[in-house]
């Protein structure tokens, strides 16, 4: 099926992406022109960026701690090594799969879960690179509603998410995380940088694919135009919206996912500091 993308401006300046296809009829034949195999590879590509760089960061920060002895140090890092490492072994297993019956590769494996563990995760394995510019994470959620999905894929468009809020986040800045109900019930993840924020352009073509945006803030890292583009084609997938927007003050980016959720909404309960 070919994927008919709308991009749409709303009243409050901020964009999101539609597509027009029925739901679950969309693949990734037609995204751009190149086919479902391209598509994959280039998936595959952008995925192992992230998880890598953070391993390599790890690495040098387990070795500095060997040679002074800092032992909880080396405990700390090894874990988050490990996190990683298997959260890697598991997005690239279920790629696998996928493409072993041919189908799409984001395709959702489902099961109902709680999404707060999974985006705890995310932010552990970003924390690597944003310790070494003195970035630090503000994360706050209330209680919320299982989701059904894939989480692994899930876990890819948080990751996605993050990965670019550290990268366009000044030195010594912050980056945060909220979780919370929405009141038609499902469940609002917003992630906030503190860089240059959106220009007018960037908006209107934010999640089209090999788009590159904005430079990155002091990292050096090229931008291949893909995490977006991945992360609003997962949202979609299981149901739900992503848009985005510049914050109110000026200082930085919002991108905002809505969910659906399982059950009856609650009463909206306290946000509390979350840490991964």
């Amino acid at each position: 099926m070919m994927i008919d993308l709308l991009y749409m401006e709303n009243p409050g300046g901020a964009y999101s992406a539609a597509h027009a296809a029925p739901a679950g009829a969309a693949g990734l034949e037609g995204e751009n022109g190149p086919d479902a195999y391209t598509h994959a590879l280039s998936i595959v590509a952008h995925d192992l960026r992230g998880p890598l760089a953070n391993l390599a960061v790890l690495i040098e920060d387990i070795a500095e701690s060997a040679a002074g002895e800092a032992q909880p140090r080396i405990a700390r890092d090894a874990r988050r090594a490990d996190a990683t490492l298997q959260q890697l072994n598991k997005l690239l297993g279920a790629l696998l799969q996928r493409a072993r019956h041919g189908r799409d590769p984001l395709s959702c494996n489902r099961s109902t879960f709680q999404l707060l563990p999974v985006l705890e995760l995310a932010v552990a394995v970003n924390q690597p690179l944003a310790r070494r510019r003195a970035i630090g994470f503000d994360c706050h959620a209330s209680e919320a509603l299982p989701v059904s999905g894939d989480q692994e894929l899930l876990f890819e468009a948080f990751d996605n998410l993050l990965s670019n809020a550290v990268k366009h986040t000044r030195d010594g800045g912050t980056v945060r995380c909220e979780m919370e109900p929405a009141e038609d019930g499902g469940l609002y993840i917003r992630i906030a940088d503190e860089g240059s924020g959106f220009t007018a352009t960037d908006l209107a073509r934010a999640f089209r694919p090999f788009t590159s945006l904005a430079p990155c803030a002091g990292t050096g890292m090229p931008s291949h135009g893909l995490g977006l583009w991945i992360t609003r084609l997962i949202i979609e997938r299981h149901g739900g919206r992503l848009n985005a927007h510049n914050r109110a003050d000026g200082k930085g980016a919002v991108l905002t996912i809505w969910l659906p959720t399982l059950g009856t909404p609650k009463a909206p309960a306290r946000p509390h500091p979350f840490h991964a």
